[in-house]
């Protein structure tokens, strides 16, 4: 296939150099092999949980009721201390206690839970990466607040994130969002990750990253390239314990939290999490204030039955972090930190918007009022005192499960999730009001397990394994596990947004020496200007006008009809029936089958306008009232030559759902909006090496997908990529992981009568230089483009070490490719790297971290919209300069 764009002009001298750099931390990481190999200290299996059959005999699991899937036969580390001693479906006591020299090996979690029926991590036909409180403490993921672009990276390469306003639910996985699922049911009250509300790390206690989209059991509402499956605490059923923490960092993060549960009695046991937050930021004036309660209630009435009820609440108060970082990013400044300075004339009155790319009247050329180029600080922002955000969340989750007998169980998961929202971005104009989305999920399954040939004499089984005894794939099996049932879904949006307004970014200018006042934030206020004024109850302007929204306070504003972007209201209903079979077919050839059909029924309209509001022809009357049936498929073929070594290739196909701003259904959706290609194609080796003790995973894919494009038609893209893992753990003073992921995306627009849109087309120096206008919100012609804002390569590793006096330290590297932020390949974010640093001591009472982030100082930078994200249109309106050197440190007492 040719590219409109051609990669002859990347520099492959820039990437070799990064590394080289990088091959110092892989020599650490890798070069002291034989040293950890040779040690004397051993590896030794927790008591606590009750020893099962290993997946690698491939024999038939004692029962399926929750918990109790087959427990790998690897080692795992003896801890210090353990935290939650009940094995449920979705967490196992080794893996939740967080200490530095737990096991983070993906093969000591005893069940992986993103595949239906729990199963083993060397079994799954997929890259899965189970991340515990260990790993997550070594990121820095849990004292951070939000989901922060490159923590998980520092694990996982492939979850380099976009910052998404600091509003997002889940991590980005191959160049786009994953679908974020919490207990196994998907969250849908969201677009792309982006939930409008940050997120609640206090509810978690682990979580697997699954890449590529979601099996035939779970489902998948929107499209993605990975989910990501979030565990929640589970009560303590052994005896009382808790702990208390405070964090303290750098520009002003303060976070706080306490943590405790018991057994009331032998049947029933409790959990009570608290977690709040007062942060600051590096950036001047953002800020994000939460407080986040959750409880986690367990009772085993009967020896075959359990239920576990888990709930959370949040509220937040914060400045989104929008479209409202450092604008007019062009090589100048992310080379050398200097910034194109200059107001339109009339400023701030007369700011405008649109005109010709050549300029206008009304749009000036940016060469008539540019003024110098300036170094400027890296905190500065497009920021007004006047705009700021507000939400709720609240979730409610009832999990039953019913042990019948040793081959068959009944599991039932119903989840409510709630969420408001109200904030603007005056700035920009951008505005969101949500007085109160909700979802409700009911999902049933029948786990059955069953062998064929278990019924046959001994002798007829005999003779027939003889056959068969001495092929490439071992003796017969046809063992089945299959899980079966039946899901529905019901969500309710009430959604005002306001968007057509908002490509505004670069009108601004936030460094001006000749005219410092004009760099003042309260002039950075949209609805003042004439322009917007003139929006205002105009029902002949784009999108109908800007109306006041019924209930909202003063000043939030939005259009009857944005296209896809978000305001709407109405409902809908989906009813999934699943099927899906893992099938040993022999001792080492297995074959993992899914289907599944969700419907869908869809009745959405614009929503009631303020008193007086009149009526507009196609626009406060728009409507749909849809049905679809959306199918998904997935043939997995395993093979295991031997136990230590596993082979897969897997089909994933399905079609999936258009979003609007809050995961529902805009007015303007037509019926193929309701069926995108979701597919991929990917094949994969792992290998379980070293006693248990070095796992390997590698697999290249493709994936197809539909960009969810904010104002304009979801359209078709593909990345094409592979990717290698390391995790390497031989005794409890050690670990490490290293991993590389080389993508590439495309994004075909040849069947529109257009290309992708671009709030500016081409950097601010181009505009100087060429003498055109800034924020033309313009769009490319008809064909095939390089994705842009995402690295192609990009390699990370993290070492740690522990003694047996409790001292560690965990040593972290990122490198990152060259990020093109235009379609043109002439703005761009060059070769990055980066390192972390964290020391640590660890007592079975208490607990001192020091995190040392960007330990160089290094001066990089991040896209605003990263590759698949709709958000990519603002890359060269907005650009986010990382945080230079910072500290943050966390003490911990348990009890």
């Amino acid at each position: 296939m040719s590219y409109v764009m051609s990669l002859s002009r990347r520099t492959r001298w820039e990437w070799s150099s990064l590394l080289a750099r990088f091959g110092l931390l892989s020599w650490l990481l890798l070069g002291g092999t034989g040293a950890f190999a040779s040690s004397d200290a051993d590896l030794s299996t927790p008591t606590e949980v009750d020893p099962l059959p290993s997946p690698t005999q491939k024999s038939k699991p004692a029962n399926l009721s929750p918990g109790t899937a087959s427990k790998p036969s690897s080692q795992t580390v003896t801890l210090p201390e353990v935290d939650v001693t009940a094995t449920s479906e979705w967490t196992s006591p080794e893996l939740s206690s967080g200490e530095p020299n737990a096991p983070i090996l993906p093969t000591a979690a005893p069940v992986i839970s993103t595949y239906g029926v729990p199963t083993d991590v060397m079994d799954t036909p997929r890259q899965i990466t189970p991340v515990n409180q260990t790993l997550l403490k070594a990121a820095g993921t849990l004292y951070q607040g939000y989901i922060d672009p490159i923590s998980l990276s520092s694990i996982l390469p492939t979850a380099y994130t976009q910052i998404n306003g600091g509003m997002n639910d889940s991590i980005t996985i191959r160049g786009r969002q994953a679908l974020p699922y919490i207990n196994g049911i998907e969250v849908t009250l969201q677009n792309n990750a982006q939930a409008m509300v940050p997120w609640s790390w206090n509810m978690v206690e682990s979580m697997d990253i699954q890449e590529g989209p979601a099996n035939a059991v779970f489902g998948a509402t929107q499209a993605s390239t990975g989910s990501v499956n979030y565990i929640t605490k589970q009560p303590y059923f052994d005896q009382f314990r808790g702990r208390v923490w405070d964090t303290t960092g750098m520009y002003d993060q303060y976070l706080w939290g306490a943590d405790a549960g018991g057994p009331v009695n032998d049947k029933v046991a409790w959990r009570f999490s608290y977690m709040g937050q007062d942060q600051g930021s590096y950036y001047q004036y953002m800020y994000n204030r939460q407080e986040n309660f959750y409880v986690a209630v367990g009772a085993k009435p009967y020896e075959n039955y359990k239920i576990d009820f888990y709930g959370d609440y949040g509220s937040y108060d914060f400045y989104p972090q929008f479209v409202d970082m450092m604008n007019r990013p062009t090589n100048a400044l992310i080379r050398n930190g200097l910034y194109n300075t200059g107001v339109v004339p009339g400023f701030p009155g007369s700011v405008a918007q649109g005109g010709p790319i050549t300029g206008s009247p009304t749009n000036p050329a940016f060469s008539t009022y540019a003024g110098s180029v300036v170094p400027i600080n890296r905190r500065a922002t497009l920021w007004s005192p006047y705009g700021g955000g507000q939400g709720t969340t609240g979730l409610a989750q009832l999990v039953q499960s019913l042990t019948v007998s040793e081959d068959l169980a009944i599991v039932n998961n119903t989840m409510f999730w709630y969420s408001s929202a109200q904030f603007v971005e005056p700035q920009v104009y951008y505005s969101e009001y949500v007085p109160g989305d909700y979802e409700i999920d009911n999902r049933t399954e029948v786990r059955w397990s069953y062998d064929p040939l278990a019924e046959q004499s001994e002798h007829r089984r005999s003779r027939r394994e003889q056959d068969l005894l001495e092929t490439a794939f071992g003796s017969l099996r046809l063992h089945n596990v299959i899980d079966t049932g039946l899901e529905w879904h019901y969500q309710y949006n009430n959604d005002y947004l306001s968007q057509n307004v908002m490509n505004y970014s670069n009108s601004w200018s936030i460094a001006n020496p000749a005219a410092p006042g004009l760099t003042n934030p309260a002039l950075f206020y949209l609805p003042s200007t004439k322009q917007f004024r003139s929006y205002i109850n105009n029902p002949h302007a784009s999108g109908g006008g800007e109306w006041q929204i019924p209930g909202a306070p003063a000043g939030y504003y939005y259009e009857p009809l944005n296209g896809a972007g978000g305001t709407t209201f109405g409902d809908y209903w989906a009813v999934a029936p699943f099927f899906q079979n893992n099938l040993d077919i022999t001792e080492k050839l297995s074959l993992y089958f899914g289907v599944r059909a969700t419907g869908y029924f869809w009745d959405y309209s614009t929503p009631a306008g303020p008193a007086g509001m009149p009526q507009i022809p196609n626009l406060t009357s728009a409507s749909l009232q849809q049905s679809s049936l959306n199918p998904l498929l997935e043939i997995s073929p395993v093979y295991k030559p031997f136990p230590w070594m596993t082979t897969y290739f897997t089909y994933n196909w399905s079609y999936v759902t258009n979003a609007a701003a809050f995961g529902g259904a805009a007015p303007t959706f037509d019926a193929a909006s309701f069926r995108l290609l979701n597919q991929l194609i990917e094949g994969g080796l792992k290998f379980n090496l070293l006693d248990d003790k070095l796992f390997v995973t590698a697999a290249g894919f493709s994936q197809n997908q539909a960009l969810n494009n904010i104002s304009l038609p979801a359209t078709l893209a593909q990345i094409n990529g592979y990717e290698v893992n390391i995790a390497y753990q031989p005794n409890r003073n050690w670990w490490a992981r290293l991993g590389y992921i080389y993508m590439h995306g495309i994004e075909n627009w040849s069947s529109l009568p257009h290309g992708p849109s671009m709030a500016q087309n081409y950097s601010t120096a181009i505009a100087l230089q060429e003498g055109l206008a800034l924020n033309t919100s313009s769009v490319f012609p008809s064909g095939i483009y390089n994705m842009i804002g995402f690295p192609d390569q990009y390699a990370s590793g993290t070492i740690t070490y522990t003694s047996d006096a409790g001292i560690g330290v965990t040593l972290q590297g990122i490198a990152m490719s060259r990020q093109y932020l235009d379609y043109f390949y002439d703005t761009y974010i060059p070769s990055q790297f980066l390192m972390n640093l964290q020391v640590f001591y660890t007592q079975p009472k208490w607990e001192l971290r020091l995190y040392i982030y960007n330990l160089g100082n290094q001066n990089y930078w991040l896209p605003f919209g990263v590759g698949s994200s709709g958000t990519r249109t603002f890359d060269e309106e907005n650009i986010v300069a990382g945080w230079p050197f910072w500290i943050e440190g966390t003490a911990i007492w348990k009890f």
